[in-house]
C-alpha cells in the first residue's frame, strides 16, 4: 500500500531566497525525509517501508514555503488497505498516540538535528547544552512519548543509528543546507508542519563556510613507539619515497616522509620498525582520515 503524508516547511524569511539555496534546501529535505520514512518502521510495530518517494507539490517565495508529498510504499502483515493507525491497532492492539504524519515529522526533525549536532561538534569541538542539543533532547522525549518507548531506549537506538559514518555524514551535509535560507536572513524561524524551530536554534547551526573550513582542515597528532610495517621504497626519493602501515592506528598503507632524525639507511632492508611519528589526517567528507606518516625518529633495536 502507499501512505501519502504531506510535509510543509516555511522559512519565515523577509526577502526572496536565491534559487541555489532553494535547490539545496529541497535536496536536503529529500535526504532527510527518505531517512525519516525508512526510520518510521522502527517506531511502528509491524510496519515495513519498502520505498520512500518524495515529491514537490508547491514552492512560494517571500516567506519561503516548500510543500512536499511523502509517499511511503509499505506493507503491514497481510497488507490490508486500511488507515494506518487503525490497521496497527486492529492487528496488535497498539494504539498510535499520534498519526503517522506526526511521527514522520518528528523523525525528520530528529534526522536534521542529529546532523546539525554532528557538524557543530566538527566545527566547535565538544560542546554542551547548546540550543541544538536542547532541541535534540526535546525531540527524543517527544518521540518516546509518541512511540510508547522509554527515552533511554529511544536515545540508545538513535545514537546507534546515527553512529554510522556514511549516514551521519549525509545528514550533516543536509542539515547545513536545510538551515541556510534562514541563517542568511537573520536566523529567521522555520516552521515544519506545526513545529517551530526558533531563531536561537537556527543561529546555533553552523554556517556553510564554517562547515567547509572544518571539513577541509588538516590535522596532525604525535605518537611514540608505533610499530610500522614498511611496504614500499623509492631510492630516488630518500625522504619521501616510502610507505608504511602504522599498526594499531590505521589498517592501510600510507605515504611516509622521513624527518631529519630518521635516515634512509636505517630503513633499507627492514620490513618492520618501531618509531615516533606524526600522523597527518585530512577531511574526507565530514570525517578525518589518516593520509600521511611523518617518521620523526626510529628506535634502536
Amino acid at each position: 500500500m502507499e501512505i501519502q503524508i504531506p510535509f510543509k516547511v516555511e522559512y519565515q524569511t523577509a526577502a526572496n531566497v536565491p534559487i541555489q539555496e532553494i535547490i539545496n534546501s529541497l535536496l536536503a529535505l529529500q535526504r532527510v525525509l527518505e531517512e525519516a520514512g525508512k526510520n518510521l518502521e522502527n517506531f511502528i510495530p509491524g510496519l515495513t517501508v519498502q520505498k520512500v518517494d518524495v515529491r514537490v507539490q508547491q514552492i512560494s517565495s517571500g516567506s519561503l514555503k516548500e510543500v512536499l508529498l511523502v509517499g511511503l510504499f509499505a506493507y503491514f502483515q497481510d497488507e490490508l488497505r486500511q488507515e494506518l493507525p487503525q490497521l496497527i491497532h486492529d492487528h496488535t492492539g497498539y494504539t498510535v498516540p499520534a498519526n503517522a504524519d506526526t511521527l514522520l515529522v518528528v523523525l525528520a526533525l530528529v534526522a536534521i538535528v542529529y546532523g546539525a549536532d554532528f557538524v557543530q561538534k566538527l566545527v566547535l569541538g565538544k560542546v554542551q547544552d547548546t540550543p541544538t542539543q536542547l532541541f535534540k533532547r526535546s525531540l527524543i522525549k517527544d518521540l518516546a512519548q509518541r512511540s510508547g518507548r522509554s527515552e533511554e531506549d529511544v536515545k540508545a537506538f538513535l545514537d546507534k543509528r546515527y553512529g554510522v559514518k556514511t549516514r551521519i555524514k549525509q545528514l550533516g551535509d543536509s542539515a547545513v543546507k536545510f538551515f541556510m535560507p534562514s541563517k542568511k536572513q537573520g536566523n529567521a524561524p522555520i516552521l515544519v508542519n506545526d513545529t517551530t524551530i526558533d531563531s536561537s536554534t537556527v543561529a546555533d547551526a553552523p554556517m556553510d563556510f564554517a562547515y567547509e573550513k572544518a571539513a577541509q582542515t588538516e590535522k596532525s597528532r604525535h605518537y611514540d613507539g608505533v610499530v610500522l610495517e614498511v611496504h614500499a621504497q623509492d631510492k630516488d626519493r630518500d625522504a619521501s619515497g616510502w610507505a608504511a602501515v602504522p599498526l594499531g592506528l590505521h589498517d592501510k598503507r600510507l605515504r611516509m616522509r622521513l624527518m631529519d632524525a630518521a635516515t634512509p639507511e636505517q630503513l633499507w632492508g627492514r620490513d618492520r620498525i618501531t618509531g615516533d611519528i606524526v600522523l597527518i589526517s585530512k577531511r574526507v567528507g565530514l570525517d578525518l582520515e589518516p593520509s600521511e606518516i611523518h617518521l620523526v625518529r626510529i628506535h634502536d633495536e
